[in-house]
C-alpha cells in the first residue's frame, strides 16, 4: 500500500470548516533495524500495516492552514517509532507504579486522539504480536474499545469525521 497517497487523497475528502485547509506531512521513513529495536524493546510484533507506513514515513503530522495562510502543525496523525517507544514505555511505567490498573504491556498505542488524554492502539496478543484492529482507550473510565478493523480504517474514518471520541 502507498501510505502517502492514501492519507493525501483522504485528507483531500475530509471535512474541513470554512476558511481552514489541512494536509499531512510526510518524513523520511524509519528503517526496518528501527522498527526491529522498537519490536524488541516494545516486547510486541507490530502489526505489518504500521510496519508499512513507518517505513514510508516515520510518523505522521496533520498540518493546518487558516484562511489560506502559513501552514502549521496542528497534530499528529501518527506518532513517530520513537515517540509509539516512549509513550508506552512511560504507560508500562504507570501500571507498575499502580497509577493504572490497566496492564498496558497488552497494548501498543500510537497516536492520541489530542483531548482528554484518549489514546489508539493495537491489542497485543498472547503470541506477543499486535492485533490489526484499533482500539481507543479512555483514561478516565479506564476503558478500551474497539474503534476500527485495521489502521486503514481507522485513518480514513477519524480523517473523515466518521468516527470520534
Amino acid at each position: 500500500m502507498n501510505w502517502r497517497e492514501s492519507i493525501t487523497a483522504t485528507y483531500a475528502i475530509a471535512p474541513n470548516q470554512p476558511g481552514i485547509a489541512g494536509r499531512p506531512e510526510f518524513y523520511s521513513g524509519a528503517s526496518a533495524q528501527e522498527i526491529a529495536q522498537a519490536d524488541l524493546r516494545l516486547s510486541a510484533t507490530l502489526p505489518a500495516s504500521l510496519r508499512s507506513l513507518l517505513l514510508e514515513s516515520n510518523g505522521v503530522m496533520g498540518m493546518m492552514a487558516i484562511d489560506s495562510g502559513e501552514w502549521f502543525e496542528e497534530h499528529w496523525l501518527i506518532w513517530t517509532l520513537a515517540e509509539v517507544v516512549e509513550r508506552n514505555f512511560w504507560f508500562r511505567g504507570e501500571s507498575a507504579k499502580e497509577t493504572y490498573k490497566r496492564d498496558f504491556r497488552k497494548v501498543v498505542f500510537f497516536a492520541d486522539a489530542g483531548t482528554d488524554g484518549i489514546l489508539f492502539g493495537f491489542p497485543v496478543m498472547e503470541t506477543q504480536a499486535c492485533a490489526p484492529n484499533i482500539v481507543v482507550w479512555y483514561p478516565i473510565d479506564d476503558e478500551l474499545k474497539d474503534i476500527a478493523s485495521s489502521l486503514e480504517d481507522f485513518i480514513r474514518k477519524w480523517l473523515t469525521s466518521t468516527i470520534w471520541v
